[in-house]
């Protein structure tokens, strides 16, 4: 009967959460990304611009004062009557700027502040903005053109070449990126929060129909076992009456073999819900997970079925080279017995008569890896992916021999993951399908 307690998320189900999530916190971020460069671009140039135009000032203030300074500069003896300080353009921290004065010949006459500037350009006679690491500067040709001079041309009084640190702009700057990147993660961790929220209320309708839809494929399964033994029981005590005449012996056969299949039916689904639910057998029971010798398992199974592979005509081959270098792993000998199953019965029933079935264990990095190589008809490029589906029947495939639901391969795969591994189809190519078991050794 069912359980009244919630049941726990499927692997299948979390990793599609997973991957929404992921995906919600990757567009946030970049969505994030891409307003904190146009806002840091745009507040940037804004610094800049005011920068020139604190340039521009100061270039006009200096070119006002350069033809005095030249003047005097130019005087008998070089004697100033005027006080250098009336000169001298205001700065608050002379460090931060600096100015400098030319007269025509390219002569320096003058320069205040401490902050150091790069060297006169080429040509001189083009107004040029200078960009270094310690900030912007502006060089600038200044000329005058007489009152009364038309058709005269200007005269050159000299250059001007005035700079303004970066020290205080790197710092805005700095804190401006300083702001953004915590507002950046601030508004990516709520991203994730409320996204969260949202996604989990979004996937609830969902995930309930995926738990009743679970619960009542366990549920059947479990429930119907008990009438169908019933049944198989019935039909086996009328076919050990002697009354029985032959017309009915044979229907009463037919329908054991339609009761007996589905039984391995029901028996299959409750299985894979079971292990789809991550609470396979074993999984409540941690007395039947032990560590154990996988080569040997290998080995045990082959030699039960090598009967059923000799009345096809296929031979077994076992390669266990691990079992020397140590094949062991950490889990349910009786289910890995069941994965292996399938997939070997699988092969065998897939191989034409003097085939080979292949079976190879080896290790690769932590895992140990199990291929299982048939000689069959192998599987079409675009069905390979569908070769795990519950009840998947590719064209040229026979029908399922009785004793078989359908479900071995959906199986091999649950319980695969349950034991954190993974089986994978290999090659499909005809006389060459292989299909690989990786489990985690230990």
């Amino acid at each position: 009967m069912a359980t009244a307690s919630t049941p726990p998320t499927p692997a299948e189900f979390r990793q599609l959460k997973q991957r929404l999530g992921l995906q919600v916190i990757t567009f946030a971020g970049l969505l994030l990304a891409a307003f904190g460069v146009a806002a840091y671009s745009v507040i940037a140039e804004e610094y800049q611009r005011a920068q020139r135009q604190e340039v521009n000032h100061l270039v006009e203030v200096a070119s006002s004062q350069l033809p005095l300074l030249a003047h005097e500069f130019h005087e008998p003896n070089n004697e100033r009557r005027f006080n250098d300080d009336r000169m001298v353009v205001a700065v608050q921290d002379r460090g931060e700027q600096r100015v400098r004065w030319f007269d025509s010949a390219g002569q320096l006459i003058d320069e205040q502040g401490g902050l150091g500037l790069p060297p006169p350009p080429k040509p001189r006679m083009t107004s040029t903005w200078q960009r270094w690491s310690g900030g912007v500067a502006r060089w600038q040709p200044v000329q005058t053109l007489p009152r009364h001079g038309d058709g005269v041309a200007p005269k050159l009084d000299g250059y001007v070449q005035v700079g303004v640190s970066n020290r205080t702009l790197e710092q805005d700057l700095q804190h401006l990126r300083n702001g953004l990147m915590l507002g950046g993660v601030c508004a990516t961790l709520a991203a994730l929060l409320v996204g969260r929220q949202m996604l989990r209320a979004a996937t609830a309708p969902l995930q309930r129909q995926v738990w009743a839809l679970e619960r009542f494929t366990g549920d059947a399964s479990h429930e119907l076992r008990h009438p169908l033994t019933l049944m198989r029981t019935v039909l086996a005590t009328a076919m050990g009456e002697p009354t029985s005449t032959p017309p009915n012996q044979k229907l009463i056969v037919q329908i054991d073999g339609i009761a007996t299949r589905m039984a391995v039916l029901l028996d299959d689904l409750l299985l894979l819900a079971r292990h789809e639910q991550g609470v396979g057998e074993g999984r409540s029971q941690g007395a039947r997970w032990q560590r154990f010798e996988l080569s040997e398992l290998l080995e045990d199974l082959l030699n039960f079925y090598e009967a059923r592979a000799a009345a096809r005509q296929v031979t077994l081959q076992l390669d266990t080279a691990e079992k020397a270098e140590g094949g062991r792993l950490w889990g349910q000998p009786e289910q890995l017995q069941r994965l292996f199953t399938n997939v070997l019965v699988n092969a065998i029933d897939h191989s034409p008569e003097g085939g080979v079935v292949q079976v190879r264990l080896h290790r690769s990095r932590l895992r140990l890896v199990v291929q299982i190589i048939d000689s069959g008809g192998g599987i079409a490029a675009e069905d390979q992916k569908r070769v795990f589906e519950r009840f998947w029947q590719g064209e040229g495939i026979a029908a399922p021999e009785p004793g078989h639901s359908g479900l071995g391969l959906a199986i091999a795969r649950a319980i695969a993951r349950n034991h954190g591994g993974e089986i994978r189809l290999v090659d499909g190519r005809p006389g060459h399908c292989v299909f690989a078991v990786e489990l985690p050794s230990g």
